[in-house]
């Protein structure tokens, strides 16, 4: 950031950046949209009857295009009440895509009432707008078929039946990418306006005025406008245009938080490291160095020591395979067909052999053996290929052939990696080359005896092979690569690299609802993969902080120590958050005990400043937390939504009005209250708040009830307020249990009214047991989702097995079936015959897969390796990830007491087996 450039050079390069984002926003990445509207084409014939709380109105139609941004829907009048519903339905799919409440009390009618959608279509398939009421009545207007141009326009229905001669008078607005012409005058146009503010730039900077500047000041110029105008545009958005709540709670937090992170992102820009920061890391440097830390001569500032150029690019290679291999293993959590499981494998084993193949040497790497062996697999590859390809007529041929070009590519590489080994062998043998210096340690044997167990005693587990025999191989290529002393580093960057592309895709694609299921699960589509996940995530993050606090004890003046620590808080601080948000107490057990003993080992390790480093490590990390909060709340309650393309998974469970892509405000996105009542009963076990915000909130007087019947006819007397065909439902659990005890939010398919914990109707991720089995046994290509059926229990005396959710009872199944080899199939069967999916117990589950004398081999693996990471840990002073192997095999070990997180595809299993090389062996050089 300090390098300086002349000042013209450093402007012309910023409006070349500019021009160019802009350029490839118009294509190919076809951010901007045209709206293209459909009409019947008809002529306008009359009106419906009254649609009521018994008489609906349906049309049908084929999607244009891939996309509908709204439906313009012609009211003829509104006779009674005020609000209009209408259902988005994919008929193919038989289900319902999105449900809004529409205020007709605040249109011009008669006219056309703009129905917000921004849903993604199949292109020709066959999709239906159903129309009814919210107490109310009106009527809607018709145009005739005959002289309709449009075919894409089906059958009108009124009450089920089909309206002769009559389509619903509407408009269909998609929205469409730029035509080419318009496409191409804009960039042309932007193409031509860059070069004048170069040529602006060029003549503003002439002679003297052409000075140097830094790198650091030029972002400062280009920054800080950007940040003030995100800033002010998002803070207006929030309050007083109230685009997001009108709720004063809301609209305060959100507003906090877009402070907070103005704040954060001007210090980010504008903050200046003191001279007195160098002074004292030479200071920490010196002392690690006389404590005998071994490695490099690099100081721990130093990303990847002095490695040469080749040997960084392909060290940020790996960090970016291994961040795809956490994809592909989140892929893997979240498929449900054995068929995307095998793609997922394959495409997760291709990215752990490639960061294998990115070990070699420069002139390994483009050896004459490797580019015979790489020409004649692909053609070999391509061969195969093309006699074994299916056709295009046979089912699902697509995703079979896409599993076997990976498997092919998984070929080619490991016959690579195979040839590259046995040249290593016959060099060693002919003396052409030194044996590694680096050796196995006793706890090294000790895993590789634990992937034997794997293999023999497999039990028809293949993934275990797999594992066993793609992670030896790593390990063995490791050992004697020049780069391995850096593994550390690398893996640790590749784990930071997905966390912010996880970060990232969640702020443009998950919606963070409060409906039905109102805990955050990211990219999953289950809490307990994503505690999971997060575990790994932030007890990497804190490791990474609470080191920075460590090696900053010498630093003393407050700003030079916030400016040392400040990107570990903001990455801990953000992780920390997204775990909050999963309201997951076996997550939030995990991630705190590990964060614990990472400040004790830390404080042991400061000596002398062991109480200034204690103090500063709470600080830091609850400080962290407390800032990152609202700051993330807002982003992803108000991000998403303004995108408006969101992704729910096949089995993810939302209420159908948060949806859509052009809703902003809805009630069934969370909210702070929402939020706070969730908080209240999943984590501190105390009963739900009522949770009662309307969309229709003029069909109540001041006491909440009901101002008119279901059909929009003034009421005499307060009345409770239940939906036509739910009112006998709705009375019966009002009438039965108390309204403090429950959650309650109208909604137009009657009111959402739960129990406080049954409110997540598809998972309880803290119980943990409704979640999905995937068969190892079952047929490609065959549904294989079987819910364990496991709600969670409330308890009156607060038993633990209460609060276990019943997995106490799970683990007493699970052992009384032990043996000493394992079991072919995976669940045990509980007393009244129900099968269990898996232990929620990592260590039972292995000793009944595998049996009890490699369930204790396991658990010798993992207690030991949280000893050993701790011993590099305090060898390895002057590396600033030192602490990641302790904190990541720990919280893997606390996160197994309560869940099955071993498995070839799991984010901690991938986790855990990628850190685990840096104890496995001695006589390393430190890694940095």
């Amino acid at each position: 950031m300090n390098r300086e450039v002349k000042k013209f050079h450093a402007f012309a390069f910023v409006i070349a950046l500019v021009t160019f984002a802009a350029i490839i926003s118009i294509f190919p990445l076809r951010i901007w949209n045209d709206v293209r509207t459909e009409v019947g084409g008809g002529f306008e014939n009359g009106y419906t009857q009254e649609v009521d709380s018994t008489h609906d109105a349906i049309q049908d139609f084929i999607a244009q295009y891939d996309r509908i941004d709204s439906i313009s829907v012609y009211v003829n009048e509104l006779t009674k009440g005020r609000y209009m519903h209408i259902s988005f339905w994919d008929v193919d799919k038989w289900r319902v895509m999105y449900e809004e409440t529409i205020d007709l009390g605040e249109e011009q009618l008669p006219g056309y009432v703009d129905i917000p959608l921004g849903l993604d279509l199949e292109v020709g398939g066959n999709y239906r707008v159903m129309f009814t009421v919210w107490h109310a009545t009106y009527v809607l207007g018709t145009e005739s078929i005959e002289g309709s141009t449009n075919p894409a326009i089906g059958s009108f229905y009124y009450q089920d039946s089909v309206v002769e001669g009559s389509h619903l008078l509407a408009r269909y607005n998609y929205s469409v990418p730029m035509s080419k012409v318009m496409s191409l005058t804009l960039m042309v146009m932007v193409f031509m306006i860059g070069c004048a503010l170069v040529c602006v730039t060029r003549t503003l900077c002439r002679d003297a005025a052409n000075k140097y500047i830094t790198v650091g000041r030029v972002c400062q110029y280009v920054l800080n406008p950007v940040a003030v105008i995100a800033y002010v545009s998002l803070a207006a958005m929030v309050f007083p245009l109230r685009l997001f709540d009108n709720r004063a709670s809301d609209i305060f937090f959100y507003e906090l938080g877009l402070l907070l992170a103005f704040i954060t992102a001007l210090y980010a820009i504008n903050h200046k490291r003191n001279d007195s920061i160098s002074v004292s890391l030479e200071k920490y440097s010196a002392n690690a160095a006389a404590k005998g830390a071994a490695g490099s001569k690099t100081n721990g500032r130093s990303l990847l020591g002095e490695m040469s150029l080749f040997d960084k690019i392909m060290s940020f290679g790996q960090m970016i395979l291994i961040a795809l291999t956490f994809v592909y293993a989140s892929q893997y959590m979240n498929d449900l067909y054995d068929i995307y499981h095998s793609i997922s494998e394959r495409q997760l084993v291709l990215c752990l052999l490639l960061i294998t193949v990115l070990f070699q040497s420069r002139k390994e790497l483009i050896s004459i053996q490797n580019i015979v062996l790489s020409v004649a697999g692909v053609a070999a590859g391509f061969y195969y290929y093309h006699k074994n390809q299916l056709p295009v007529t046979e089912k699902e041929y697509d995703l079979h052939n896409l599993i076997l070009k990976l498997s092919i590519a998984i070929v080619i590489v490991s016959v690579i990696l195979i040839a590259d080994y046995v040249r290593y062998l016959l060099k060693v043998v002919t003396k052409k080359a030194s044996r590694s210096s680096a050796s196995i340690t006793l706890y090294g044997v000790f895993v590789i005896v634990f992937f034997v167990c794997l293999i023999v005693l497999r039990n028809t587990r293949w993934w275990g092979v797999v594992l066993a025999l793609v992670f030896a191989v790593m390990y063995i290529r490791m050992n004697i690569a020049d780069r391995s002393a850096h593994w550390n580093t690398i893996a640790t960057g590749g784990l930071i690299l997905n966390i912010i592309y996880t970060i990232g895709y969640c702020l443009l694609f998950r919606y963070f609802t409060g409906f039905v299921m109102g805990r955050y699960s990211m990219q999953f589509h289950t809490v307990t993969v994503t505690a999971e996940y997060l575990t790994i995530m932030q007890v990497m993050a804190a490791a990474l902080l609470l080191a920075k606090v460590s090696s900053g004890s010498k630093i003393s003046r407050f700003k030079d120590f916030v400016s040392y620590v400040f990107k570990e808080m903001l990455l801990f601080g953000v992780i920390s958050a997204y775990m909050i948000f999963t309201l997951s107490r076996t997550g939030y057990l995990a991630a705190i005990v590990t964060i614990m003993v990472l400040i004790v080992m830390v404080t042991i390790r400061a000596g002398k400043d062991a109480v200034k480093t204690l103090v500063r490590g709470i600080a830091a990390c609850i400080v962290a937390v407390i800032i990152a909060f609202p700051m993330t709340f807002t982003f992803q309650r108000i991000i998403p939504v303004m995108v408006g393309h969101p992704y729910f998974f096949e089995v993810e469970d939302a209420a159908p009005s948060a949806r859509g892509g052009s809703d902003l405000n809805d009630y069934k996105y969370m909210s702070i209250e929402r939020f706070y009542s969730l908080f209240r009963q999943k984590i501190l076990g105390v009963s739900a708040t009522e949770y009662n915000f309307v969309d229709d909130p003029y069909n109540y007087d001041d006491n909440g009830n009901y101002l008119y019947d279901e059909d929009g006819n003034p009421l005499n007397g307060a009345e409770v307020g239940c939906q036509e065909g739910a009112a006998d439902y709705c009375r019966d659990i009002l009438e039965d249990a108390d309204r403090s005890d429950r959650l309650v939010a109208s909604g137009i398919d009657g009111l959402y009214i739960a129990e406080a914990a049954d409110t997540e109707v598809l998972e309880d991720a803290d119980n943990e047991g409704s979640d999905t089995y995937y068969d190892e046994s079952s047929t490609e290509g065959e549904e294989e989702v079987a819910s364990e059926g496991e709600e969670e229990q409330t308890s009156e005396d607060g038993s633990v097995d209460d609060y276990s959710n019943g997995r106490i009872d799970i683990w007493k199944a699970y052992i009384k079936e032990l043996n000493m080899t394992g079991h072919d199939e995976m669940g045990a069967v509980a007393e009244d015959g129900e099968l269990l999916a898996h232990a929620h117990n990592v260590y039972i589950q292995v000793a009944y897969d595998h049996g009890i004398p490699v369930g204790i081999l396991f658990v010798f693996v993992i207690v030991a390796g949280i000893a050993f990471s701790g011993v590099y840990y305090f060898r390895n002073q002057r590396s600033f990830a030192s602490a990641v192997p302790f904190a990541v095999i720990t919280g893997f070990a606390i996160a197994g007491l309560t869940e099955w997180n071993f498995q070839l595809c799991n984010p901690m299993t991938v986790a855990l087996m990628l850190l685990l090389p840096v104890i496995m062996f001695k006589e390393r050089k430190s890694d940095h």
